[in-house]
C-alpha cells in the first residue's frame, strides 16, 4: 500500500512541465510528492520460482469379462469357470516439485508476492472388475444340473491411486515496509506489502473400481439348439406392400433360484432365464390408398411382441387411415388413406374481392390435398380508421365460419365473410380491414392448424 499517488510515467512528465503555482491548495497531489527521476513500476512482483504441478496418475485398465459358454448337461460332473478378471490399480499422482524460495528483496519500491506452491497430481481411478460370463445349459433331466459346478464371479475392482502432495508456497520474511522518497528537498514515505505464496493443493485420491457382476444362467429344456430370431424388421413401405415378411421371436421367462439348481458351491446370479418356446408371424400391407404405393420408399418399423402381436410404426412424417386385420399367423394392415404431414398446412390466401355482403376471401391449397382432408375455418375480423404506419385495429367479429358460408372447389375455398353477422358499414368500400384465419385440418384422429393473415382496403 502506497501513501502517495502512483502516476503513469506519461502523466508525471506532463506534470513536470507545469509550475507549482498552477495547482490549487486543495489539489490531492503535489509535484514535490512525485519522484520524476527515479520512479519504478509500482505493480506487484513475484520473487522466487513457483512449484510445478505433479502429473495425474494413469487409471487402471478394466478387467476382462468372463466368456459366454453353451454346454450340454450329460449328468457327469462338470466344472465351468466363467469368472471375470480383476481390474488394475490406478497409478499414484505425482508430487509437486519443490518450490524455490529466494531471499526476499529489501527496500523494493513495489509490492511483492512470494512464489506459489505446486499442486499434487490426482490419483488414477481403479479399473472395473470384469463381469462373469453367461452359461447356457441344454438339458433334458433337471437332476443333471446338479452335476455342474459354475464359477462365474465378477473380478475385483482395482484400487484408486493416491493423490500426490502439493508443496507449500513461500512465506514473506517482511510483510510490510516503508521507503522514504525525497525530491527537491521534500520527502515522503511510501508503504508496500508482501503477500505469501499460495500453498499447492494435494491431488485427490482416485476412485476404487467397481466389482464385476456375477455371471448369468440360461436354461433350455431341450437338446436342440434354439432357432435364430428376428423380432424386429425395418422395410420399405413399397416392399412390404408386395410381399409378406416373417418375424420370429424366442420366448423367455425370468425365474429365481439358479444356485439351488446347480452343484453346491456354484457362484452365479440367482436370477436366470428359462426358455419357453419360439413363435413366428407374418406381416402384410394391404394398400388401398388412392396414391400409388411405389412413391412411398420410407421405412416401416415392425416388432413382434412376446404376446404374438406386431407393433407397427409408420414414419411420423405421414398421417394414416387404416385398420389391422388378424388371421392365424398373419397380421395385415390395410392402408385406406395416407397424407404427408408437410402437405397439411400448405394453404395460402388467394383473391380477396367484393364489399359489404358480397365480401369474399379465397384460400388455395398449394399441396392439393383438400379432397382427402377435413377443413374448418375460424376468423377474426378487425377494422381501423388509422392511416398511420402503426395501425390499431378494433375487433369486429371472432368465431367460426359456418360450413354454409364455405364453398369448396377441389383445392380452392371461397369464404363468404360478408354474410357473417358483421355490420355492413364495417364491410363497405374503402374500409381498412384485417382478416386473421385459423384453419383446422384433420385426417382421422390427426389434427393440425395454420394461421393466415390478410390486411388491405375493401
Amino acid at each position: 500500500m502506497i501513501m502517495s499517488l502512483k502516476l503513469p510515467s506519461l502523466v508525471r512528465w506532463s506534470l513536470s512541465a507545469l509550475t507549482i503555482s498552477t495547482l490549487t491548495a486543495t489539489s490531492w497531489v503535489s509535484i514535490a510528492a512525485v519522484d520524476i527521476c527515479d520512479t519504478q513500476a509500482l505493480a506487484s512482483r513475484t520473487y522466487g520460482r513457483d512449484g510445478l504441478d505433479g502429473r495425474d496418475g494413469r487409471s487402471g485398465r478394466e478387467g476382462r469379462d468372463g466368456p459366454n459358454r453353451p454346454i450340454q448337461a450329460t449328468g457327469s460332473p462338470m466344472r465351468v469357470d466363467l469368472s471375470g478378471t480383476d481390474g488394475e490399480d490406478g497409478d499414484d499422482g505425482e508430487y509437486a516439485t519443490r518450490i524455490f524460495c529466494r531471499r526476499q528483496p529489501r527496500a523494493e519500491r513495489h509490492d511483492l508476492k512470494a512464489a506459489d506452491g505446486g499442486d499434487g497430481g490426482n490419483g488414477g481411478d481403479g479399473g472395473r472388475g470384469g463381469h462373469g460370463g453367461a452359461l447356457t445349459v441344454y438339458y433334458t433331466e433337471p437332476s443333471a444340473l446338479q452335476q455342474i459346478l459354475v464359477e462365474a464371479e465378477g473380478g475385483r475392482g482395482g484400487r484408486g491411486g493416491r493423490g500426490g502432495e502439493g508443496t507449500d508456497g513461500c512465506d514473506c520474511a517482511h510483510e510490510r515496509w516503508t521507503v522514504e522518497v525525497c525530491n527537491d528537498g521534500t520527502c515522503r514515505l511510501e508503504e508496500y506489502d508482501c503477500t505469501d505464496g499460495r500453498h499447492g493443493r494435494d491431488g485427490r485420491h482416485g476412485r476404487d473400481g467397481e466389482e464385476g457382476r456375477l455371471g448369468k444362467l440360461v436354461l433350455i429344456n431341450q437338446t436342440e439348439v434354439i432357432p435364430d430370431e428376428a423380432p424386429t424388421r425395418s422395410v420399405a413401405i413399397a416392399t412390404v406392400a408386395h410381399r409378406p415378411i416373417t418375424l420370429s421371436r424366442n420366448l423367455w421367462e425370468t425365474r429365481t433360484g439358479a444356485t439351488e439348481l446347480l452343484a453346491p458351491g456354484s457362484t452365479i446370479a440367482n436370477t436366470y432365464q428359462f426358455y419357453t418356446g419360439h413363435i413366428e408371424k407374418q406381416f402384410a400391407l394391404d394398400w388401398q390408398a388412392p396414391q400409388p404405393v411405389a412413391s412411398f420408399n420410407d421405412v416401416l418399423n415392425l416388432a413382434l411382441q412376446p404376446n404374438g402381436n406386431i407393433s407397427i410404426n409408420f414414419p411420423d412424417t405421414y398421417w394414416l387411415l387404416g385398420e389391422t386385420v388378424e388371421q392365424d399367423t398373419l397380421t395385415t394392415y390395410r392402408v385406406n388413406g395416407i397424407v404427408s404431414v408437410a402437405d397439411v398446412t400448405q394453404l395460402a390466401v388467394g383473391r380477396v374481392e367484393g364489399r359489404s355482403r358480397t365480401f369474399e376471401l379465397n384460400v388455395v391449397d398449394l399441396a392439393q390435398q383438400s379432397d382427402v382432408l377435413d377443413t374448418r375455418f375460424e376468423v377474426r375480423y378487425s377494422t381501423t380508421d388509422d392511416d398511420g404506419r402503426r395501425r390499431r385495429y378494433d375487433l369486429e367479429f371472432d368465431g367460426p365460419v359456418p360450413p354454409g358460408l364455405v364453398q369448396q372447389d377441389h383445392n380452392r375455398f371461397t369464404l363468404s365473410l360478408g354474410r357473417l353477422p358483421i355490420r355492413s358499414q364495417l364491410l363497405s368500400e374503402g374500409t381498412q380491414a384485417q382478416v386473421e384465419l385459423k384453419i383446422i385440418r384433420s385426417f382421422g384422429q390427426n389434427t393440425a392448424e395454420q394461421t393466415l393473415t390478410w390486411q388491405g382496403e375493401i
